[in-house]
């Protein structure tokens, strides 16, 4: 199935299946997703319990894919965005990338320097759909290195948990 073929298959057929009236090709679909993550820093200094919001909002139109995102923690916020074309298959040479797993599964892949954060959201019902959100350790690493929000300097943290998801297709 080609890459066009599987996003208007989510878009297209899905949706309807699970409740949404029929959508053109060209037509634009929206999912809202949020997550919050708990976090031990452990270099270049010691703050324990750093919970980080974080905010995607992803645009699907054709085989384009427009991610906003932003998180903050406490006082400090940071914002980025990007589009790409729809891939069926993982993009190795990007930081991160969408891809269509199968015709109710979409999955994000981020690529941090000692770790991948990989993003899984299953097509649930007409508006509501499930985030799941898993980060793991690249072989050899102990530590995860994340872009501190305030300095936008790496910084080194041991533990990293999700404690909550939210995700709603519009």
């Amino acid at each position: 199935m080609t890459l066009f073929r599987a996003l208007c298959v989510v878009v297209a057929l899905i949706l309807p299946a699970v409740g949404l009236a029929a959508a053109p090709a060209a037509a634009q679909t929206r999912i809202d997703l949020t997550y919050d993550a708990m976090m031990d820093m452990v270099r270049p200094e010691q703050r324990p319990g750093i919970i980080v919001h974080h905010n995607l909002q992803i645009t699907f139109s054709g085989q384009n894919v427009a991610e906003n995102r932003d998180r903050n923690a406490r006082q400090f916020s940071d914002r980025n965005a990007m589009v790409q074309e729809l891939s069926g298959t993982e993009q190795p040479g990007t930081y991160a990338s969408w891809r269509v797993e199968s015709n109710t599964r979409l999955v994000r892949t981020q690529r941090d320097p000692q770790s991948t954060r990989t993003m899984t959201v299953t097509l649930t019902s007409p508006t509501t759909c499930h985030l799941d959100v898993v980060d793991t350790l690249n072989p050899g690493f102990s530590e995860y290195a994340f872009l501190r929000i305030s300095t936008h300097t790496l910084g080194y943290f041991s533990t990293y948990k999700v404690t909550q998801t939210s995700c709603t297709i519009r």
